[in-house]
């Protein structure tokens, strides 16, 4: 069975009629191909047999005027996908292209994907230059991993004997030490619940620098397909 793609069928000249011709002029012209193709008319000729069926379903979309009526749209177009019914044996469909809608769509995320990713580069840029400040004029000291609630503390006790419970720096791929733990830290003088601990933070910034970077090639690479598709989609409502 050949698998190549067909070209849009023209129903019309199957049935040898104008695509303006009336409901009677295509039954007429389908009644009299139907009788002079018909495998019981002629039972040895194959291609009779074959055209016999195109001519068949040519009839079926043409004498239904719902049928009809979205055969004639997407020929307009030169967009007439064949159906199941209406394409010949042996031969596959060609895929419908994408719709106006979709290939918008696919670029709102595309942007949207890019925008997060920027977002995030731009964190992680923030995160990176915040703790160099704090390694560069931080005070150090030693702190104890507590909980409050349900959220993990760092405590500690600030060179003027103020006792501070920081938040917990962000941690990704190291893991976190038990409650009761203790963290050499470094911490902000004049706002002391600023901490950052002397653990290396390559492991997170690597994570944070993947996420960002596929979202970008991601968000790039979604805006590149539908401005693709957008020129070639169907203009659909």
């Amino acid at each position: 069975m050949s698998t190549r793609q067909v070209d849009i069928v023209d129903h019309y000249a199957e049935l040898g009629v104008a695509p303006n011709a009336s409901p009677a002029d295509i039954a007429s012209a389908y009644r009299a191909l139907a009788k002079s193709l018909h495998p019981d008319a002629r039972p040895t000729d194959p291609a009779a047999a074959e055209r016999f069926k195109r001519v068949t379903a040519a009839y079926r979309v043409l004498a239904d005027v719902g049928r009809r009526r979205d055969y004639d749209e997407r020929r307009a177009h030169g967009l007439a996908p064949v159906s199941a019914q209406e394409r010949p044996t042996g031969t596959t469909a060609p895929a419908s292209p994408p719709s106006r809608r979709s290939a918008r769509w696919a670029i709102a995320g595309g942007i949207a994907c890019l925008l997060l990713g920027v977002a995030a580069t731009v964190l992680i840029v923030s995160l990176q230059r915040h703790d160099a400040d704090l390694r560069s004029r931080g005070k150090s000291a030693t702190a104890t991993v507590v909980l409050e609630g349900t959220e993990r503390r760092l405590e500690f006790t600030t060179a003027t004997g103020q006792t501070i419970r920081a938040p917990e720096p962000l941690r990704t791929g190291t893991g976190q030490k038990p409650v009761g733990s203790q963290v050499q830290i470094r911490y902000d003088p004049e706002h002391p619940t600023q901490v950052i601990t002397n653990d290396d933070k390559l492991a997170r910034d690597i994570t944070l620098w993947i996420v960002a970077v596929k979202l970008i090639v991601v968000g790039g690479f979604f805006v590149w397909w539908g401005a693709r598709r957008l020129r070639r989609a169907a203009p659909t409502a």
